[in-house]
């Protein structure tokens, strides 16, 4: 695997045995078929269509379902953490790029850059914002903050002008498409 230095710094360890697991797959099939497999690996993915559901969604459409139900209820929001986050429309810019010329077997990540993270706290923010929530936002402190930030220096070795979606156009793309649709959106 080529990023493994900045992702065992950062990524949790539970995480590096897949990513190991991936690239050893790919490498074993290319060597043994001579086809070029690979894996690509995104970052906390979003967009409308996604999974709000509070629990077992991802990171950024619970949070909006979070934001949504305390407006709906008169309660205060509680947030902690930091993630990197990618909308869905440049993951599959980003798909597209993989199928048609990334010719290499080892993983890539699809991530937003190190300097793109941001905390669960900026990203309520964009969310309050857009869905002009008047509750409390408490962050907290006392939760403990694990960071999973990923380094995309192998996507900018190949695509160094890659423009990502401004994190609040998507945010308030995501929360308009949430918001008209919540009766039937997956939550």
């Amino acid at each position: 695997m080529l990023e493994p230095k900045s992702m065992s710094v950062t990524i949790q360890n539970d995480e590096q045995p897949y990513r190991a697991f991936e690239s050893l797959v790919s490498r074993a099939y290319y060597e043994q078929h001579g086809c070029k497999f690979t894996s690509v690996i995104p970052t906390n993915v979003f967009g409308p269509h996604d999974n709000f559901n509070i629990d077992d969604g991802h990171v950024l459409p619970g949070l909006i379902h979070k934001v949504y139900s305390a407006e709906e209820n008169g309660t205060a929001l509680s947030v902690w953490t930091r993630r990197q986050f990618i909308y869905s429309l440049d993951v599959a810019r980003l798909f597209i790029w993989v199928l048609r010329e990334y010719n290499e077997v080892d993983p890539s990540i699809l991530s937003v850059g190190e300097e793109d993270e941001v905390s669960i706290k900026e990203a309520a923010e964009s969310i309050v914002a857009a869905m002009e929530f008047k509750g409390e936002l408490i962050f907290d402190s006392t939760k403990s903050d694990v960071k999973k930030t990923a380094s995309n220096h192998k996507l900018r070795k190949y695509l160094p002008d890659f423009q990502f979606t401004p994190l609040n156009k998507v945010v308030q793309e995501t929360c308009n498409w949430f918001d008209c649709n919540y009766a039937q959106a997956r939550k």
